[in-house]
């Protein structure tokens, strides 16, 4: 077990985010956590279904694995009354969608050369029904210029526990988190063809998690 420090912010709030999501789901279903390694970075790259997707995932990785996450998240989102506040706690930080956002980029590339858990949603935003969308070249181009390992992570069912639009959620009979195991890519500058090649394999490790209703 690693010993990175846990700020109680995050402690407290995962806490919460745990206990509210037992209550609304019937059952949580959570595999691959042996996979997180022990220490070092790694960049977690998942599917996106549901704003409450990194609360999921900080919820249940960080206490299993001791080591807290940091999560590229929209901006938009932080603004967001409880709910922002929520996010910051735990770990995201915006980027600001259909821009290049360097200083966020940036900002990911140094929390992978300190050694961190570093999540992002290569989507770049929620699918609206609950199928695999392309990827953005965002987790590649960070996977080439890092050469860090990524993790596919699939999560299904927290599109129903809170849908896009809804102002409360709803209970669900099952939420699962998969994650599969790493692929790694060699450290590289990340041309145009090396970009659509890792962008297709860490798409296709996502979607080999999911099941056959939700893959493209």
């Amino acid at each position: 077990m690693t010993t990175e420090r846990i700020p109680l912010g995050m402690r407290l709030s995962e806490r919460f985010g745990r206990w509210a999501i037992k209550r609304l789901a019937g059952e949580i279903v959570v595999s691959g956590l042996d996979r997180i390694p022990a220490s070092g970075p790694v960049l977690l790259a998942s599917n996106h279904i549901s704003w409450v997707d990194p609360v999921l995932l900080a919820c249940w990785l960080t206490p299993a694995t001791g080591r807290p996450m940091t999560w590229m998240g929209k901006a938009e989102a932080m603004r967001w009354p409880l709910v922002g506040w929520f996010l910051r706690v735990n770990g995201v930080f915006g980027v600001r969608r259909g821009a290049a956002d360097l200083e966020a980029f940036r900002l990911a590339e140094r929390i992978l050369s300190e050694g961190h858990i570093l999540g992002i949603y290569p989507e770049g935003t929620r699918s609206p029904d609950g199928i695999l969308r392309p990827f953005r070249d965002g987790a590649a181009l960070l996977a080439l210029r890092s050469g860090v390992p990524v993790l596919p992570v699939a999560v299904t069912g927290t599109d129903g526990l809170w849908r896009k639009g809804s102002l409360i959620p709803r209970r669900v009979p099952r939420v699962t988190l998969t994650i599969g195991e790493a692929v790694v890519m060699p450290r590289a500058e990340g041309s145009r063809p090396e970009l659509a090649a890792v962008s297709g394999a860490i798409h296709d490790a996502v979607a080999a998690l999911l099941p056959e209703a939700n893959r493209p």
